[in-house]
Protein backbone atom coordinates (compact mmCIF):
# COMPACT_ATOMS: atom_id res chain seq x y z
CA UNK A 1 0.00 0.00 0.00
CA UNK A 2 1.40 3.33 -0.60
CA UNK A 3 2.75 5.32 1.81
CA UNK A 4 0.22 8.15 1.75
CA UNK A 5 -2.84 6.30 3.55
CA UNK A 6 -3.51 7.54 6.65
CA UNK A 7 -6.65 5.30 7.73
CA UNK A 8 -8.44 2.70 6.56
CA UNK A 9 -12.77 2.76 7.25
CA UNK A 10 -15.08 -0.22 7.41
CA UNK A 11 -17.99 1.14 6.88
CA UNK A 12 -21.28 -1.33 8.74
CA UNK A 13 -24.17 -0.05 6.07
CA UNK A 14 -24.27 0.54 2.23
CA UNK A 15 -25.58 4.29 3.51
CA UNK A 16 -22.37 4.91 5.43
CA UNK A 17 -20.25 3.92 2.92
CA UNK A 18 -22.16 6.21 0.50
CA UNK A 19 -21.56 9.23 3.33
CA UNK A 20 -18.12 8.88 3.49
CA UNK A 21 -17.53 8.77 -0.27
CA UNK A 22 -19.21 11.76 -0.74
CA UNK A 23 -17.62 13.42 2.49
CA UNK A 24 -14.15 12.30 1.97
CA UNK A 25 -14.52 13.08 -1.89
CA UNK A 26 -11.07 12.75 -3.76
CA UNK A 27 -9.08 11.45 -0.43
CA UNK A 28 -10.86 8.41 -0.68
CA UNK A 29 -10.67 5.48 -1.92
CA UNK A 30 -13.63 2.16 -2.38
CA UNK A 31 -12.11 -1.09 -2.24
CA UNK A 32 -13.58 -4.41 -2.64
CA UNK A 33 -11.71 -6.84 -4.35
CA UNK A 34 -8.87 -4.34 -5.12
CA UNK A 35 -7.29 -6.62 -7.94
CA UNK A 36 -6.07 -3.59 -9.17
CA UNK A 37 -5.71 -1.16 -6.23
CA UNK A 38 -2.10 -0.28 -6.57
CA UNK A 39 -2.49 1.06 -9.40
CA UNK A 40 -5.22 2.79 -8.76
CA UNK A 41 -4.54 4.85 -5.93
CA UNK A 42 -3.80 8.95 -6.68
CA UNK A 43 -1.44 11.11 -4.21
CA UNK A 44 -4.24 13.00 -3.09
CA UNK A 45 -6.01 9.89 -1.13
CA UNK A 46 -5.61 9.23 2.27
CA UNK A 47 -8.47 7.12 2.96
CA UNK A 48 -9.33 3.27 1.92
CA UNK A 49 -13.32 2.36 2.38
CA UNK A 50 -13.42 -1.28 2.56
CA UNK A 51 -16.63 -1.84 1.60
CA UNK A 52 -15.95 -5.81 0.68
CA UNK A 53 -18.45 -7.32 3.85
CA UNK A 54 -21.06 -5.31 2.60
CA UNK A 55 -24.66 -6.88 1.72
CA UNK A 56 -24.00 -6.59 -1.96
CA UNK A 57 -23.36 -10.05 -3.31
CA UNK A 58 -26.75 -11.39 -4.87
CA UNK A 59 -27.40 -12.64 -7.92
CA UNK A 60 -31.89 -12.95 -8.05
CA UNK A 61 -34.68 -12.36 -10.86
CA UNK A 62 -37.82 -11.34 -10.38
CA UNK A 63 -40.63 -10.48 -13.40
CA UNK A 64 -38.76 -7.16 -13.85
CA UNK A 65 -35.19 -7.82 -13.57
CA UNK A 66 -32.13 -9.43 -13.19
CA UNK A 67 -30.20 -8.11 -10.41
CA UNK A 68 -26.37 -8.60 -9.91
CA UNK A 69 -24.93 -6.81 -6.58
CA UNK A 70 -21.82 -5.07 -6.65
CA UNK A 71 -20.22 -7.27 -4.93
CA UNK A 72 -20.81 -10.52 -6.67
CA UNK A 73 -17.11 -11.88 -7.84
CA UNK A 74 -16.55 -12.27 -11.67
CA UNK A 75 -15.95 -16.04 -10.65
CA UNK A 76 -19.05 -16.10 -8.84
CA UNK A 77 -21.07 -14.72 -11.99
CA UNK A 78 -19.13 -17.29 -14.15
CA UNK A 79 -20.37 -20.01 -12.24
CA UNK A 80 -24.19 -18.89 -11.55
CA UNK A 81 -26.87 -21.21 -12.24
CA UNK A 82 -29.19 -18.58 -12.84
CA UNK A 83 -26.31 -16.49 -15.19
CA UNK A 84 -25.86 -19.77 -17.14
CA UNK A 85 -29.47 -20.14 -17.86
CA UNK A 86 -29.93 -16.37 -18.73
CA UNK A 87 -29.84 -15.32 -21.90
CA UNK A 88 -27.67 -18.75 -24.01
CA UNK A 89 -25.39 -18.25 -21.02
CA UNK A 90 -23.98 -15.34 -22.59
CA UNK A 91 -23.64 -13.72 -18.67
CA UNK A 92 -21.60 -16.62 -17.01
CA UNK A 93 -19.26 -17.27 -20.57
CA UNK A 94 -18.29 -13.45 -20.78
CA UNK A 95 -17.21 -12.97 -17.01
CA UNK A 96 -15.05 -16.46 -17.29
CA UNK A 97 -13.03 -14.73 -20.62
CA UNK A 98 -9.30 -13.40 -19.74
CA UNK A 99 -7.46 -13.03 -16.30
CA UNK A 100 -6.60 -16.09 -14.17
CA UNK A 101 -8.69 -17.73 -11.01
CA UNK A 102 -7.11 -15.57 -8.52
CA UNK A 103 -8.57 -12.44 -10.50
CA UNK A 104 -11.82 -13.57 -10.91
CA UNK A 105 -12.03 -14.87 -7.05
CA UNK A 106 -11.41 -11.50 -6.72
CA UNK A 107 -12.46 -9.08 -8.90
CA UNK A 108 -16.11 -7.76 -8.33
CA UNK A 109 -18.82 -7.42 -11.08
CA UNK A 110 -18.68 -3.22 -9.46
CA UNK A 111 -14.99 -2.51 -9.93
CA UNK A 112 -15.02 -4.12 -13.39
CA UNK A 113 -18.00 -2.03 -14.28
CA UNK A 114 -17.06 1.38 -12.79
CA UNK A 115 -13.00 1.22 -13.16
CA UNK A 116 -14.22 0.23 -16.77
CA UNK A 117 -11.02 0.06 -18.82
CA UNK A 118 -11.43 -1.39 -22.19
CA UNK A 119 -9.82 -4.75 -22.09
CA UNK A 120 -12.86 -5.20 -19.05
CA UNK A 121 -14.80 -8.10 -20.05
CA UNK A 122 -18.15 -6.49 -18.45
CA UNK A 123 -19.09 -3.25 -19.63
CA UNK A 124 -19.81 -4.79 -23.57
CA UNK A 125 -21.80 -7.40 -22.12
CA UNK A 126 -24.22 -5.08 -20.09
CA UNK A 127 -24.21 -2.44 -22.62
CA UNK A 128 -25.60 -5.37 -25.44
CA UNK A 129 -28.24 -6.52 -22.61
CA UNK A 130 -29.37 -2.98 -21.73
CA UNK A 131 -28.39 -2.93 -18.80
CA UNK A 132 -28.98 -0.25 -16.21
CA UNK A 133 -27.11 0.75 -13.11
CA UNK A 134 -28.15 1.34 -9.41
CA UNK A 135 -26.08 4.02 -6.74
CA UNK A 136 -26.82 5.72 -3.84
CA UNK A 137 -25.23 9.17 -1.54
CA UNK A 138 -26.53 7.64 1.01
CA UNK A 139 -29.48 9.83 0.39
CA UNK A 140 -31.54 8.90 -2.98
CA UNK A 141 -31.14 6.16 -5.19
CA UNK A 142 -30.20 7.06 -8.60
CA UNK A 143 -30.48 4.90 -11.26
CA UNK A 144 -28.85 4.74 -14.86
CA UNK A 145 -28.39 3.71 -17.95
CA UNK A 146 -25.45 1.56 -19.04
CA UNK A 147 -24.61 3.39 -22.07
CA UNK A 148 -24.84 6.66 -20.09
CA UNK A 149 -22.63 4.78 -16.94
CA UNK A 150 -19.48 4.56 -19.73
CA UNK A 151 -20.01 8.50 -20.74
CA UNK A 152 -16.99 10.45 -18.53
CA UNK A 153 -19.99 12.13 -16.56
CA UNK A 154 -21.30 8.89 -15.84
CA UNK A 155 -17.97 7.59 -14.39
CA UNK A 156 -16.89 10.87 -12.69
CA UNK A 157 -20.02 10.78 -10.78
CA UNK A 158 -20.18 6.82 -10.07
CA UNK A 159 -16.79 7.05 -9.25
CA UNK A 160 -17.20 9.75 -6.95
CA UNK A 161 -20.60 10.73 -5.66
CA UNK A 162 -23.00 7.54 -5.96
CA UNK A 163 -21.72 4.05 -4.32
CA UNK A 164 -22.63 1.26 -7.19
CA UNK A 165 -25.23 -1.40 -5.64
CA UNK A 166 -26.23 -3.15 -8.09
CA UNK A 167 -27.20 -3.57 -12.31
CA UNK A 168 -30.10 -4.62 -13.23
CA UNK A 169 -30.74 -6.67 -16.50
CA UNK A 170 -34.30 -6.19 -17.89
CA UNK A 171 -36.04 -9.87 -17.84
CA UNK A 172 -36.83 -9.72 -21.45
CA UNK A 173 -33.81 -10.60 -22.33
CA UNK A 174 -33.71 -13.92 -20.56
CA UNK A 175 -34.83 -15.81 -23.53
CA UNK A 176 -33.14 -14.01 -26.32
CA UNK A 177 -30.08 -15.78 -27.97
CA UNK A 178 -26.67 -14.34 -27.19
CA UNK A 179 -23.44 -14.75 -27.72
CA UNK A 180 -19.60 -13.29 -26.98
CA UNK A 181 -16.26 -13.81 -28.56
CA UNK A 182 -12.67 -12.66 -27.22
CA UNK A 183 -9.61 -11.97 -28.70
CA UNK A 184 -5.67 -11.79 -26.84
CA UNK A 185 -2.59 -13.49 -27.10
CA UNK A 186 -3.13 -15.74 -24.64
CA UNK A 187 -6.37 -17.02 -22.86
CA UNK A 188 -5.42 -15.87 -19.83
CA UNK A 189 -4.40 -12.39 -21.17
CA UNK A 190 -6.60 -9.48 -19.61
CA UNK A 191 -5.27 -7.23 -22.51
CA UNK A 192 -7.06 -8.25 -25.54
CA UNK A 193 -7.55 -6.95 -29.37
CA UNK A 194 -11.04 -7.09 -29.62
CA UNK A 195 -14.04 -8.25 -27.62
CA UNK A 196 -17.57 -8.33 -28.73
CA UNK A 197 -21.15 -9.53 -26.78
CA UNK A 198 -24.03 -9.85 -29.42
CA UNK A 199 -27.77 -10.13 -28.24
CA UNK A 200 -30.17 -11.41 -30.98
CA UNK A 201 -34.46 -10.99 -30.40
CA UNK A 202 -34.99 -13.60 -33.10
CA UNK A 203 -38.13 -15.47 -33.91
CA UNK A 204 -37.86 -18.64 -36.54
CA UNK A 205 -35.22 -17.97 -38.67
CA UNK A 206 -35.74 -13.98 -38.42
CA UNK A 207 -34.14 -11.72 -36.36
CA UNK A 208 -36.27 -8.59 -35.18
CA UNK A 209 -33.95 -6.87 -33.83
CA UNK A 210 -30.70 -7.02 -31.99
CA UNK A 211 -27.41 -5.53 -30.02
CA UNK A 212 -23.76 -5.46 -30.68
CA UNK A 213 -21.54 -4.15 -28.60
CA UNK A 214 -17.61 -3.84 -29.23
CA UNK A 215 -14.36 -3.16 -26.88
CA UNK A 216 -10.71 -3.65 -26.43
CA UNK A 217 -10.07 -2.04 -30.01
CA UNK A 218 -11.57 1.34 -28.75
CA UNK A 219 -11.26 3.20 -25.22
CA UNK A 220 -14.90 2.28 -24.33
CA UNK A 221 -17.35 -0.15 -24.69
CA UNK A 222 -19.76 0.97 -27.65
CA UNK A 223 -22.76 -0.31 -29.42
CA UNK A 224 -22.28 -0.35 -33.18
CA UNK A 225 -25.91 1.41 -33.86
CA UNK A 226 -25.28 1.08 -37.94
CA UNK A 227 -24.52 -2.94 -38.05
CA UNK A 228 -27.52 -3.38 -35.11
CA UNK A 229 -29.78 -1.17 -38.13
CA UNK A 230 -29.08 -4.26 -40.28
CA UNK A 231 -30.32 -6.74 -38.38
CA UNK A 232 -33.69 -5.62 -38.10
CA UNK A 233 -36.41 -8.04 -40.30
CA UNK A 234 -33.39 -9.90 -41.74
CA UNK A 235 -33.17 -13.68 -42.22
CA UNK A 236 -31.29 -14.79 -39.87
CA UNK A 237 -28.21 -16.11 -41.61
CA UNK A 238 -24.05 -16.36 -42.08
CA UNK A 239 -24.83 -13.48 -45.34
CA UNK A 240 -26.88 -11.22 -42.17
CA UNK A 241 -23.90 -11.96 -40.12
CA UNK A 242 -21.47 -11.27 -42.57
CA UNK A 243 -23.26 -7.68 -43.20
CA UNK A 244 -23.31 -6.53 -39.90
CA UNK A 245 -19.60 -7.72 -39.31
CA UNK A 246 -18.54 -5.42 -42.01
CA UNK A 247 -20.96 -2.32 -40.55
CA UNK A 248 -19.02 -2.71 -37.64
CA UNK A 249 -15.17 -2.36 -39.35
CA UNK A 250 -16.22 0.27 -41.55
CA UNK A 251 -17.85 2.13 -37.66
CA UNK A 252 -14.63 1.29 -35.95
CA UNK A 253 -12.79 2.56 -38.89
CA UNK A 254 -14.06 6.11 -38.22
CA UNK A 255 -14.06 5.44 -34.01
CA UNK A 256 -10.02 4.96 -34.63
CA UNK A 257 -9.43 7.72 -37.11
CA UNK A 258 -7.99 4.91 -39.31
CA UNK A 259 -4.87 4.01 -37.36
CA UNK A 260 -3.05 2.04 -38.80
CA UNK A 261 -1.71 0.49 -35.35
CA UNK A 262 -5.49 -0.14 -34.91
CA UNK A 263 -6.06 -2.42 -39.02
CA UNK A 264 -5.67 -5.45 -37.46
CA UNK A 265 -7.99 -5.16 -34.30
CA UNK A 266 -10.69 -3.45 -36.60
CA UNK A 267 -10.35 -6.48 -39.00
CA UNK A 268 -10.68 -9.03 -36.01
CA UNK A 269 -13.38 -7.44 -34.35
CA UNK A 270 -15.32 -7.61 -37.47
CA UNK A 271 -14.22 -12.17 -37.84
CA UNK A 272 -15.53 -11.96 -34.16
CA UNK A 273 -18.80 -10.33 -34.56
CA UNK A 274 -19.78 -12.35 -37.49
CA UNK A 275 -19.03 -15.45 -35.14
CA UNK A 276 -21.10 -14.07 -32.19
CA UNK A 277 -23.52 -13.84 -34.63
CA UNK A 278 -23.56 -16.85 -36.37
CA UNK A 279 -23.79 -18.40 -33.02
CA UNK A 280 -26.52 -16.47 -31.51
CA UNK A 281 -28.59 -17.22 -34.75
CA UNK A 282 -28.16 -20.71 -34.27
CA UNK A 283 -29.08 -21.07 -30.24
Amino acid sequence: MKNNIRQFCFPASVKEAAGLMNRLKSKALIAAGGTRLARAILPAVDTVVDISDLPLKYIKADNAWLRIGALCTIDEMEKSPLLARWACGVIAKTAGFGSNSFSRGMGTMGGNVVRAHPYNNLPPLFLALDAVVVGTDSRREKVLPFAELLKPEGMREFGSRYLLTEVRVPARTKTWSAASERLALTKSDWESYASCVVVVDRKGGVCRGGAIAVSAVIPRAARMARAEALLAGQPATEATARKAAAAVVAELEELTAGSAAKAYAREMAGVLVRRALCEAFQA
